[in-house]
């Protein structure tokens, strides 16, 4: 029996038909995913399934007594009181149904039939609904959603992911019979994507979810709806298998089409060349029997960028290392081992919403001094940073505006760039303040690319993108010989381009060397990932290269005399030696002292003056990079790294001079 009927429903926006004959079926426990690119009315058709919008033409039938949910992607707009309370608000039909047993409980005892009937039949409702079980399923969705500790907050103090949060919450604790989800998965970490989707499966939940998370459309769903051409295709099974069918249909159709456009090209030079002479008669029967072929379209066209990422010149095997981090603001959020990213190295780092990850990238790229430890990069390492909530992109600036600011070009070279990122004609002129979040995540990456770098660092790059968006960024990273560096909670995304992932689990940083379903299949073993070292040991990583100069230097009044570069995060300087004293507790003579004293401030002298060569050098290397002569840059690069292994045998010796004389 189903539970949701689509027959022949239509829509139109003025003059434009945005889609037409749109019909399918839910039965009890399907779950069906819907796609398609932005734009093309996914959410109208869910508004129109949930009966709060009205179709144009055609019609939706609904089980009797079927109770809706429907999730909007803005969500709780004037809502008062607390988390707990809203959340709570969802008992309300068990509340009725537990008034009706109370109002029959006193009929009980006079062994009235029609009461008892009448009892069992709510309490088995009251059962089913989940009434028994409200308190404990409230705390496992609450929990799952990672809500338990905003549970005394207003709902007008929350952000918007928050409220998107609690609005899903309180439509699961509602239960309803059908489901109507758009973008369930938006601001949901790992952990609440990964719960969710056991949760809907658990529950064996009627849906009908529109999403642009391919990894949780595999696991939830079991049939897929298409939009295409202006109205809706069905296919078996989740986003997977319908990418694979679409692709065989998509190619079939094309193999179909050009062979009976090939038909059609020749029966028609058959009438132009015998129309009008003895074969004319067959002419004509060939024109009546061609004007009644039914024509096979192609394939959909979509609109498909035309851009590509080059990678700039690296002279070394190394973009960044690092020590032993804490990084932060005032306290430490994640604490790391020795971290290295390779030149073609494929990262994505993973955790909860707030664990830090962010953090993480900003202190890794020289954004934001390390609160422990220390940060390299190669001299001829260039970074291109994509934000998350592109907030330089505001304003009444134009798009083309705000593409000549982030690299200097003339208009024609910026709108011939702009258009392989899908903004032709006018659209260069719209103001970015106005774009959609798609639009802006596609001018944020069409400056990415204006940027020769050879490290992308990528802060979820998919948000606000369109399955087909996603795909084509994809299909760009994978041919970029540069290292990548992403923070997602993508994993249909760090799945295809991940070969290692950094999991940040507790305020520690992991390392797993795979992709997702690697790493998956560990955890599924029930093997735990490594803990890495935490203790600074060794000497420093150099600071070179034009990231770790962005650091802020530790002045000498708080180094206690030590030499430039080896402040207290240095590793062999990170606490005090205790003051040394002969046998007996003579101490030294002063004479030697002296000379120690001496030999430790000439030693500084030499530091000092290699610090200011390796400087030099680091300004030669970005300016011969700029000028595209690698040869040189390579040869300055080779340089640079010898200058930095005798910095680093000084740095080791004045420290061992310098527990002499303490």
């Amino acid at each position: 029996m189903s539970v949701l009927s689509v027959q022949a429903v239509a829509r139109r926006f003025g003059e434009r038909l945005l889609f037409s004959e749109v019909s399918f079926r839910l039965a009890r426990g399907d779950r069906v995913g819907l796609v398609g690119p932005n734009g093309v009315g996914k959410t109208t058709l869910l508004r129109i399934a949930a009966g709060f919008d009205a179709p144009d033409a055609g019609n939706v039938a609904l089980a009797r007594g079927t109770r809706i949910g429907f999730l909007e992607q803005e969500l709780l707009g004037e809502s008062a009181g607390s988390v707990d309370e809203h959340a709570r608000g969802a008992a309300a039909h068990l509340r009725e149904l537990e008034a009706e047993m109370r109002a029959l409980e006193p009929r009980l005892a006079t062994g009235d039939d029609e009461a008892l009937g009448a009892y069992a039949d709510v309490q088995h409702r009251f059962e089913h609904a989940g009434g028994y079980d409200f308190e404990a399923t409230l705390g496992r969705v609450l929990g799952g959603l990672g809500l338990n500790d905003l549970r005394e907050r207003e709902v007008r103090t929350l952000s918007g992911g928050e409220r998107t949060r609690l609005g899903l919450a309180r439509l699961l604790l509602d239960d309803p019979d059908l489901l109507l989800l758009d973008e369930p998965t938006n601001h949901l970490d790992v952990a609440a994507l990964e719960w969710l989707e056991r949760f809907l499966i658990e529950q064996e939940s009627t849906i009908l979810v529109s999403s642009h998370d391919r990894w949780f459309l595999d696991r939830v769903t079991s049939r897929t709806l298409s939009f295409e051409r202006g109205t809706v295709v069905e296919y078996r099974g989740g986003y997977s298998q319908y990418a694979r069918q679409r692709a065989e249909r998509d190619a079939s159709l094309e193999k179909a089409s050009a062979k009976q456009a090939e038909e059609i090209a020749r029966t028609e030079e058959f009438i132009r060349r015998y129309g009008a002479g003895q074969r004319s008669k067959e002419a004509r029967g060939r024109g009546k029997r061609l004007a009644r072929v039914e024509r096979i379209q192609g394939p959909e066209q979509v609109q498909r960028h035309g851009w590509r990422l080059e990678a700039a010149h690296l002279a070394g095997d190394t973009v960044i290392e690092t020590t032993s981090l804490a990084v932060g603001y005032t306290a430490p959020l994640v604490r790391t081992g020795a971290l290295r990213i390779a030149r073609d190295a494929r990262v994505a780092v993973v955790g909860p919403n707030g664990a830090g990850k962010t953090t993480l990238v900003r202190t890794l790229v020289g954004d934001l001094a390390a609160l422990e430890g220390y940060v390299s990069s190669a001299p001829t390492a260039r970074v291109a940073f994509l934000a998350q909530a592109q907030s330089e992109l505001t304003g009444d600036e134009t798009v083309i505006d705000a593409m000549r600011r982030a690299l200097p070009m003339d208009e024609q070279e910026a709108r011939e760039h702009l258009a392989r990122f899908l903004f032709r004609g006018d659209d260069v002129f719209k103001s970015v303040g106005v774009l959609s979040g798609g639009e802006r995540s596609r001018l944020a990456l069409a400056r990415l690319a204006a940027r020769h770098a050879n490290l992308l660092v990528l802060d979820e790059p998919t948000n606000h993108l369109d399955l087909l968006a996603r795909e084509q960024l994809e299909a760009v990273l994978q041919t970029f010989e540069g290292a990548l560096l992403v923070v997602s909670h993508d994993r249909y995304f760090i799945d295809k381009l991940a070969t290692e992932i950094w999991p940040i689990e507790a305020g520690v940083l992991k390392r797993f060397e795979g992709n997702w379903t690697g790493l998956q299949r560990l955890r599924a073993s029930g093997a735990a990932l490594p803990m890495p070292d935490l203790a600074t040991a060794g000497g420093p990583v150099p600071a070179r290269g034009p990231l770790a100069r962005r650091s802020p230097p530790v002045p000498r009044s708080r180094q206690r005399g030590r030499p430039a570069g080896t402040g207290p995060g240095h590793p062999r300087l990170a606490s005090d030696s205790p003051r040394r004293a002969t046998p007996g507790g003579r101490s030294t003579s002063k004479a030697s002292a002296a000379r120690r004293i001496e030999g430790a401030r000439a030693l500084e002298a030499r530091i000092e003056a290699m610090e200011l060569q390796l400087r030099q050098l680091e300004e030669k290397v970005s300016q011969i990079a700029q000028s595209g002569n690698y040869l040189e840059t390579r040869r300055i690069g080779e340089e640079h790294e010898s200058l930095a292994r005798s910095l680093r045998e000084l740095y080791d010796e004045w420290t061992r001079e310098s527990e002499k004389t303490e």
